[in-house]
């Protein structure tokens, strides 16, 4: 009977070009053997695979090959080297003993190697050694060459985020991408829910980085998170616990970044005292979500859309869904009946548009304005102080950026434990990111002359505008865009089963101002405006489905 030549054959991943070594040699030498011998053969190809993590797991034809060995089907077996089998000194121990115990005999372009002979065996461990030393320092050459292509500015390897290609090995932006990018940020900065950032995204055909049409919850999360935006990435080496701060093209802007992460922190949690409870993510846009505050436990309230049944506001603690951690009991909100939406939402307005109507503070800001206030003309000597903070908090970013750096250092020879490192750069990012911030406002402060003309157009409009308010085909987009700048919040406060309170703060004081004329003997100006209150109460009949409610002209001082 013919014997049968086993021919293993593989090829490291990062070696297949390696010349003498490419699986076509190897199967050709293999073949020539057999021949030689005068065995049939049969060829075991494992491809390419690394011996960077050599446990067997990624090595299903190795695997498929040792359990005909034990079964006793395999007498002769040809590998180009040793190492084609393992370098991993555990794993080769493993395979030597199979190999030994099944007396299989092993034939390399060397020539035959009987193991069961202690001289061989010897020799064959001395060269699973060597192997395993030759595997380390490949190891070691490419770990410390990929750290100082990190430290260069070259990439850290891997596919490049979205939003960035490579070019020479460095990352540049991918001018198809950035404008999803910044889509992302912006939208989900202005509370768009994640489910509807997905439907744009895919209704405009952008696919992500592993080319699915479909947008996960995780990557928008991990998007969100990524800090490349903002011009750095940290690489972390686990030898030896290195952490380089490489920096990278930004194309966000920082105060856009910043927005979103508050964005994140306000959908995940709302505090109340030391109580942290999750808050639920936007899927509509309601008028009043991010003014409406209850009195009773100091949470939120969240709106909730029914198509067929009456829309409300909810606190969002009041579903007793939290338990306190020390009573094992569920938190208790005293307000006792939801809002109703379209009640609320016209009760609130109608009051504001009234206030805003008659205030005269904001008639003389309008009048201020429109003659030709500072915001009209920005002085010399007012830009000149800008241009002075600007290279303040520049100089104290690039003394920020040295400190992380010789911080990385001082970790490295040992005077900083790991763990305070990591905290003490984490602290210093987010403060060069406010820094970053308030760059970008003094820049935005110096451009906003030409600015300044759009909202003095409107305010030249004051009167007209007020009427325009009144047209109940604005959109809620439109009406809050104008409660952004002239409400801070609404306090709601459950008065009895029928009937809650809304206490609404501005943000100056509007509420209940006169103007005064100047007299003969005073040195002012013609006219002042005195007294006026930032507050002003209004409740909401609940069993109304409009005009259900009753103003109080309570001033709150």
């Amino acid at each position: 009977m013919v014997e049968t030549l086993h021919i293993y054959t593989r090829v490291s991943t990062s070696s297949q070009e390696e010349e003498g070594t490419s699986l076509v040699t190897q199967r050709e030498l293999g073949i020539k053997c057999a021949k030689k011998l005068g065995f049939k053969h049969r060829v075991w190809n494992e491809g390419g695979q690394s011996s960077a993590s050599d446990n067997l797991v990624n090595r299903p034809i190795l695997t498929e090959l040792l359990t005909q060995i034990d079964d006793g089907k395999v007498e002769h077996l040809y590998v180009w080297n040793t190492d084609r089998l393992s370098r991993n000194i555990e794993t080769w121990g493993m395979i030597r003993l199979k190999l030994i115990s099944n007396e299989v005999t092993l034939h390399t372009p060397t020539g035959k190697q009987i193991l069961s002979d202690p001289a061989t065996n010897l020799m064959i461990g001395v060269m699973g050694e060597i192997s395993q030393y030759d595997n380390q320092l490949r190891t070691e050459r490419f770990r410390l060459g990929k750290l100082k292509r990190i430290r260069e500015g070259g990439w850290m390897g891997g596919p490049p985020p979205f939003g960035y290609k490579l070019v020479d090995s460095k990352l540049v932006p991918n001018e198809d991408e950035v404008p999803w990018v910044k889509f992302i940020f912006e939208n989900y900065a202005s509370d768009m829910s994640v489910d509807d950032i997905r439907t744009e995204l895919l209704n405009n055909g952008v696919i992500t980085r592993r080319k699915k049409p479909i947008w996960s919850h995780g990557s928008i999360d991990a998007l969100l998170k990524n800090t490349h935006y903002g011009g750095f990435y940290n690489y972390r080496d686990n030898k030896s616990g290195e952490t380089i701060r490489a920096t990278c093209p930004s194309i966000l802007e920082p105060s856009l970044i910043q927005s979103a992460n508050g964005s994140r922190k306000k959908r995940s949690y709302g505090r109340v005292g030391n109580k942290r409870t999750k808050t639920s993510v936007k899927k509509y846009t309601y008028l009043l979500t991010d003014l409406l505050f209850c009195t009773h436990c100091g949470c939120r309230f969240g709106g909730h859309f029914k198509k067929s049944q009456t829309s409300y506001y909810e606190c969002l603690q009041k579903m007793g869904k939290f338990k306190n951690t020390k009573t094992d009991r569920y938190i208790d909100c005293g307000s006792n009946r939801n809002l109703r939406i379209d009640t609320t939402d016209q009760v609130a307005w109608d009051t504001v548009i009234d206030v805003m109507s008659k205030s005269h503070l904001f008639k003389e800001r309008v009048k201020q304005e429109t003659l030709g206030g500072r915001s009209l003309q920005q002085s010399t000597i007012d830009i000149k102080k800008i241009k002075k903070k600007i290279g303040k908090v520049e100089n104290d970013i690039a003394k920020i950026t040295d400190s992380i750096v010789n911080l990385n250092t001082e970790r490295l020879i040992g005077n900083l434990e790991h763990k305070d490192l990591e905290k003490v750069i984490r602290n210093l990012e987010n403060h060069r990111l406010a820094l970053e911030t308030e760059k970008e406002h003094l820049v935005k402060e110096m451009q906003q002359e030409t600015q300044n003309r759009v909202w003095i157009d409107w305010l030249k409009e004051f009167g007209k505008r007020i009427d325009d308010l009144r047209d109940p085909s604005l959109t809620i987009e439109e009406k809050k865009r104008f409660l952004e700048g002239i409400v801070d919040r609404i306090d709601v406060k459950s008065v009895d089963t029928q009937t809650h309170e809304l206490k609404i703060g501005f943000t100056f004081p509007y509420v209940g101002d006169t103007l005064v004329k100047r007299t003969k003997k005073s040195k002012s100006s013609k006219t002042s405006v005195k007294g006026g209150s930032k507050t002003k109460r209004v409740r909401v009949n609940l069993l109304k489905k409009s005009l259900g409610y009753q103003r109080e002209n309570v001033f709150i001082q």
